[in-house]
């Protein structure tokens, strides 16, 4: 008879409810639950709460609580006041007015006005085949339907894809399983080099003349795409060209609330939370925006959202702010590459 071995994102698992408090029996009777074996399951468990390393864990983890309890107050402040909850469309201002009454206060913006001026505002899907070329190859993401955390694994859905098909697919499908998106990197193949070309600036200098590399992103699909819920380390200034986008944003010190155990990304669906699996989410309010074409979204940095293609669409998204730092101070970019615990 083999023996059974109790799998090493188990272990995880009962090392992270300890460090948060739950009892042994408690994590005892969910286990027996899952069909491991009693003896094999009281050996996990006395190994890990006798375990010299689990006061550390619960160190940080007392940690992590008090952060989360300051984001939870200032969050419940921040819902005290109504206009946070409304976004209106107004003209974009001058820079320095939006780093006084937006930027500074992490506070989204819905501007109308900012780049009337693009060749890039004329694009329509059938101009951006003639401009690539309809046999050209286009990098999309792909087979996403097959994949409930295809933005987390974007690198797995990666293709090519004739500039025609793909042209027709934005044109007459609905659905998410293709998406041409900033992961996809398109501008920086020769055949896009007209898209940095149509991009002009934006009010009285808010971008830099000469934007860093990778700081434009091209996104186009079909109605029905879906970038799930998500945060940027960045400033997001997100052009409408074409088509329309409805976005759902929530402040970025509701993370407490975002089940945000991934780097970047929440598995929580706002559309259709499942509160039996996120009930924390029903804590969380935010705003939600339907961006028209010609509209221009500032998603401040850390904001957490989640976007919908309402019809077929084109936009282009600027990160490289004047003068700002664009980034999270303190970063630890290394997360990207660690080993972090799997929900059971």
């Amino acid at each position: 008879m083999t023996q059974q071995i109790f799998p090493d994102h188990m272990k995880s698992w009962i090392a992270e409810n300890l460090a948060q408090g739950c009892s042994t029996q408690q994590i005892k009777t969910y286990l027996l639950n899952t069909a491991y074996p009693e003896d094999l399951v009281d050996q996990e468990i006395l190994a890990a709460s006798t375990s010299p390393y689990l006061p550390a864990v619960r160190a940080y983890s007392r940690l992590l609580k008090r952060r989360d309890s300051l984001l939870k107050t200032l969050d419940f402040y921040w819902n005290l006041n109504s206009d946070h909850k409304e976004l209106i469309r107004k003209p974009l201002p001058f820079y320095a007015d939006f780093i006084k009454d937006y930027l500074s206060q992490n506070r989204p913006g819905l501007f109308s006005g900012a780049f009337e001026h693009w060749p890039a505002r004329g694009w329509t899907p059938k101009l951006l085949e003639e401009k690539i070329g309809p046999d050209t190859q286009v990098p999309v993401q792909s087979g996403r339907n097959s994949d409930p955390n295809y933005d987390e694994n974007n690198p797995q859905h990666g293709a090519m894809m004739a500039c025609r098909d793909f042209i027709s697919l934005v044109e007459n499908s609905v659905g998410n399983d293709v998406y041409l998106t900033a992961v996809n990197f398109a501008l920086d193949k020769p055949e896009f080099g007209f898209v940095r070309e149509d991009i002009g600036s934006i009010g009285d200098g808010y971008i830099t003349p000469t934007p860093v590399p990778k700081s434009i992103f091209l996104w186009m699909g079909p109605a029905g795409v879906v970038t799930s819920m998500h945060q940027d380390l960045n400033h997001i200034l997100f052009c409408q060209i074409y088509g329309r986008k409805t976005f759902r944003l929530y402040p970025a010190i509701q993370v407490p609330y975002m089940y945000n155990h991934r780097v970047v990304y929440s598995p929580v669906n706002p559309v259709q939370p499942d509160l039996e699996r996120h009930p924390l989410f029903e804590n969380a309010n935010g705003i939600e925006i339907t961006v028209e074409a010609g509209d221009m979204l500032y998603i401040p940095i850390g904001w957490w959202h989640h976007v919908v293609g309402e019809t077929a669409s084109i936009s282009v998204s600027l990160t490289d702010l004047v003068d700002m730092p664009n980034h999270f101070v303190d970063y630890p970019y290394n997360v990207f590459s660690g080993v972090e615990p799997v929900e059971s």
